[in-house]
């Protein structure tokens, strides 16, 4: 009777140990869900650093004019009056990596 006792006990902790591990909700699931919490996180923290510093270039452009006005030279070619503005364009490279020269 004793062995019965110790085999069904035996059995219902099989039973429990599999589905602890193996079972929706277990174990394996559990590491998975802590696997992407963390790689949320991570982008998480890196989005926020990246809208800290588009925040930080909203307010620069709409409180400074040292920002517009690089923006403007930069992109736009902007030139203060008096100023001359030079544009240096580089000659195109062909295949064997040597620029044409029409100077000999």
């Amino acid at each position: 009777m004793l062995r019965w006792v110790i085999l069904v006990l035996l059995l219902l902790l099989v039973a429990l140990q599999y589905r602890l591990w193996f079972g929706e909700g277990g174990m394996r699931q559990v590491w998975q869900l802590e696997r992407d919490v963390g790689e949320q996180q991570e982008e998480n923290s890196r989005l926020a650093a990246r809208n800290a510093q588009l925040a930080t270039e909203v307010e620069d452009l709409k409180e400074g004019r040292e920002a517009v006005e690089e923006r403007a030279r930069v992109e736009l070619g902007m030139t203060k009056p008096g100023e001359i503005y030079y544009q240096v364009i580089e000659p195109p490279v062909d295949a064997a990596g040597s620029a044409d020269d029409p100077l000999p």
